[in-house]
């Protein structure tokens, strides 16, 4: 028995050689998985660190790009309406169709300033290096025209490197619009409006999709889309804005939505309701 050993340990051997020889070879002609991760960064310029060639890199809009000058027609303000309009009975649906009409309106007034003043300057680095970039935003193809001029208020063109320069209207289920190098998907998933835009424009998704965002559930859209796809991904959920978006102030919002013509700066909404305070009943 003691002489049997050896040969049955040779054989073991060798039967692990050919197994590690079949999987290499398995591994070969199906490739390794792709990449499938969410990171926090905290600035802009970290997403440099993540890029590399054959990157489609995706920009959220608000939050990440650019923010009103005051609480009314931040992304936040849009929330609490949608957290209104559920609270008064309304199903997610049709209190999302109802905030994004008062978010249209104010959209359509407001001015808007970069969420850091390098947003402008990395856009351009990526573009100057031909490095295929898009913005991918929750707003309505009715706020197309009033965000590319925000867009270009603060110096960010999207359309330069994008993949494509045609503009595409298409159902995700409800009406979306890719326009100016921005894909609006009002309120839909993201991922599939991602991959129903590039079948439309003719064009594969590139080896890997880079998205920075300052919502999760964003990322994840988007995350599952590629998974599906066999794509690489990397999400970069933009913290930012946290704390701004955390001491959000109800009452400076109801405050500004009741004047809502006279567009109240936060400093001249935070008077106002001093002033009043102060007063006597």
């Amino acid at each position: 028995m003691n002489h049997d050993l050896p040969i049955l340990c040779q054989r073991i051997k060798l039967l692990l050689l050919f197994l590690m020889m079949g999987l290499s070879a398995y591994i070969e002609e199906v490739g390794a998985s792709p990449t499938s991760v969410i990171i926090e960064i905290h600035n802009i310029s970290s997403l440099k660190s993540h890029i590399s060639p054959n990157t489609l890199i995706l920009f959220d809009i608000d939050n990440t790009l650019i923010e009103p000058v005051q609480t009314l027609a931040s992304d936040q303000w849009f929330c609490w309406r949608i957290e209104h309009y559920e609270s008064l009975g309304n199903k997610h649906p049709e209190a999302l169709d109802m905030a994004l009409m008062e978010w249209s309106a104010a959209v359509n007034m407001t001015k808007v300033k970069e969420v850091e003043p390098s947003a402008h300057e990395l856009i351009e680095y990526l573009q100057s290096n031909n490095y295929i970039v898009m913005g991918l935003t929750t707003r309505s193809p009715s706020l197309s025209t009033a965000t590319i001029k925000q867009l270009k208020s603060v110096q960010i063109q999207l359309l330069q490197t994008a993949p494509s320069k045609e503009e595409v209207i298409f159902l995700n289920p409800r009406e979306v619009i890719y326009k100016n190098g921005i894909l609006f998907t009002a309120g839909t998933n993201k991922g599939n409006a991602l991959l129903n835009l590039f079948t439309l424009i003719n064009q594969k998704l590139p080896e890997k999709v880079l998205f920075i965002n300052d919502k999760k559930s964003h990322l994840k859209q988007v995350q599952q889309a590629c998974e599906d796809n066999n794509i690489s991904f990397i999400g970069l959920r933009y913290d930012y804005l946290d704390r701004k978006v955390q001491e959000f102030s109800q009452d400076i919002a109801e405050y500004q939505l009741q004047h809502f013509s006279k567009l109240l700066s936060d400093d001249e909404t935070r008077k106002a309701i001093d002033e009043l305070a102060a007063k006597p009943l």
